[in-house]
């Protein structure tokens, strides 16, 4: 098991769907935090990393199965930044990203579109989401004419640093 190791960085609270607050880190473009759940009577405790600039929370998803560890589950996300307390949302959009050798798997278009559908889904809103996960994808995993099977930015580098990094166990669901 790898040691936890310490970094600097600001102190920030995460509200994660209006229904998990933790305590997380800001480092550079990066937010880090810990937070917990129940699945069939287990408990578990979950690492997630939000890419400011992508607006793409991302992790390794604990309850993945045996053959999926190391797996990384991003979700297109909405961010609210006041600085000292970050509020993420999900926007439905996700993606499943397994080995370099494996294509990544786009998910949850038809929510997205049932979303703008009902109106809970602006069409500005709708765009800018269209645009961020389309950016992430090119700018993180599209290899246009490589033939190297590697992912060309993931997992970010700001991402590694923060994977052992110790961070504060302390989250609450909300009512």
């Amino acid at each position: 098991m790898t040691e936890p190791i310490t970094v600097s960085g600001q102190q920030v609270t995460v509200v994660r769907d209006g229904r998990i607050r933790a305590a997380g880190l800001r480092q550079d473009g990066v937010v880090a935090y810990d937070w917990g759940f129940t699945q069939h009577g287990r408990d578990y405790a979950q690492r997630s990393f939000v890419l400011l600039d992508d607006g793409i929370q991302i992790n390794q998803p604990v309850a993945f199965p045996p053959q999926q560890q190391g797996w990384w589950y991003c979700d297109l996300v909405t961010v609210v930044d006041d600085g000292e307390v970050l509020r993420v949302d999900d926007m439905w959009i996700d993606v499943i990203i397994g080995p370099p050798d494996h294509p990544y798997r786009l998910l949850d278009l038809d929510d997205y579109g049932q979303a703008m559908h009902d109106g809970r889904l602006s069409p500005s809103a709708a765009v800018d989401g269209l645009k961020r996960a389309q950016r992430f994808l090119d700018r993180r995993l599209n290899r246009r004419h490589e033939v190297e099977r590697t992912w060309p930015a993931f997992p970010p580098a700001e991402v590694e640093t923060l994977l052992h990094v110790a961070l504060p166990q302390d989250w609450t669901l909300q009512d």
